[in-house]
């Protein structure tokens, strides 16, 4: 046991002393939360604004002085746009749609005949693209009323033709929380989990492997088993205190949420951050374990470093496989690890109850593979040096 504590200790200093580890560790636990939620609050904010802009950018709305009036009456104002809108717009000079007006808009109109409207915008300038659905809105409530008003001259209630009213009714728990703007967190979480523990367990065996300091390890009394408990112990510390620090980073990125919809939205408490930590921490500690057995059969940093970036590609391809399952996501889903942590993650962040099963069963599952690869590492540990 002392043996097992004492490769315990110096592999923790050694991952200490790893500045890849360190970096990867703080700047994905601190800083990647904050940063996402200052981003999303950002983009929120954007949109809003353009929604609450009370401003038509139009060519030729001189042409048609019935939708002049209507967009006065709404409350909006008129504006020319530039001669060369087309220009700023592409150099994003220009942050607004542009209404375009053909010159016969009210003779059509007058002879029955359809006429067209135009809006004209670049498509990679995105606030401009933020603008595009306010000014469609308005559009069609023109539409609308001109056809209601056509109706009535002729002599024809409009209600003859809207017979059937259609209503939303929205079911959500009355304690369910709205949280679709930060569903991309949980993976961002899980990916700071694998990217954490990924250099110490890399250096804890390729590392050391190719330095040939594994070799002298090997001469001291100890077994395999308890070289593979402290070198796993080590990656396992790494990775759960990743867990708890990019947890308990939601707090103070709450402070840098500019938006208050998104504020709303975003209510992690001291409940939240229990909820998380019993999801993550036993992930955390079979994620250690898989990413030394990766590592292990590696002859250099480098091979390791690739085959570890394999593992880390499987996150996001399993975060996104409730798209392919819309609906009620199928029961296996919590037999498989990352997917049931992503699952209960989004639960905890509507302000849902997680299922004790569902908790029981994916520490099992994180168990069962924590064994799993250790018993791998620690049949190879003393082989693998001798190759």
């Amino acid at each position: 046991m002392n043996a097992m504590f004492s490769i315990l200790c110096k592999e923790i200093k050694d991952a200490l002393r790893d500045r890849r580890t360190l970096l990867v560790a703080l700047f994905g636990s601190l800083l990647g939360v904050p940063l996402m939620l200052l981003i999303f609050s950002v983009v929120l904010s954007q949109v809003e604004s353009q929604e609450e802009k009370r401003t038509v950018l139009a060519v030729g709305i001189e042409h048609a002085a019935g939708l002049e009036n209507f967009i006065l009456r709404q409350g909006y104002q008129i504006r020319k746009a530039p001669a060369d809108y087309e220009a700023k717009s592409q150099s994003k000079e220009l942050d607004q749609p542009v209404l375009l007006v053909p010159p016969d808009f009210d003779a059509r109109l007058a002879a029955g005949e359809k006429a067209n409207l135009e809006i004209a915008y670049d498509t990679s300038n995105r606030p401009a693209e933020f603008g595009l659905r306010p000014l469609k809105r308005l559009l069609e409530t023109y539409v609308q009323e001109s056809v209601l008003m056509n109706l009535s001259m002729r002599g024809i209630a409009p209600e003859l033709l809207q017979l059937v009213e259609i209503r939303e009714r929205h079911l959500q728990k009355p304690e369910e929380r709205k949280a679709t703007v930060t569903t991309m967190l949980p993976m961002m979480v899980l990916m700071a989990i694998v990217l954490g523990g990924m250099y110490a367990a890399i250096d804890t065996t390729a590392g050391e492997r190719e330095r040939g300091s594994l070799e002298p390890l090997m001469m001291n009394p100890v077994s395999g088993w308890q070289l593979t408990v402290g070198k796993w112990g080590a990656v396992a510390v790494v990775g759960m205190s990743v867990v708890v620090l990019t947890v308990f980073s939601f707090f103070p990125s709450q402070w840098l949420i500019r938006n208050e919809i998104l504020r709303a939205e975003f209510q992690f408490g001291l409940k939240d951050a229990v909820g998380f930590l019993l999801v993550l921490l036993p992930l955390a500690a079979a994620m250690a374990a898989l990413q030394v057995a990766v590592a292990l059969d590696c002859k250099g940093y480098k091979e390791a470093q690739v085959r570890n970036q394999m593992v880390t590609m499987f996150i996001p391809f399993v975060s996104f496989a409730p798209i392919i399952f819309p609906g009620r996501e199928p029961a296996w889903f919590q037999w498989v690890p990352v997917l049931a942590q992503n699952q209960m993650m989004n639960q905890v962040l509507k302000g849902e109850s997680l299922s004790p099963l569902a908790v029981a069963i994916a520490c099992l599952v994180c168990v069962l593979m924590t064994v799993g690869c250790l018993a791998y590492v620690g049949q190879k540990m003393r082989r693998v040096v001798m190759v």
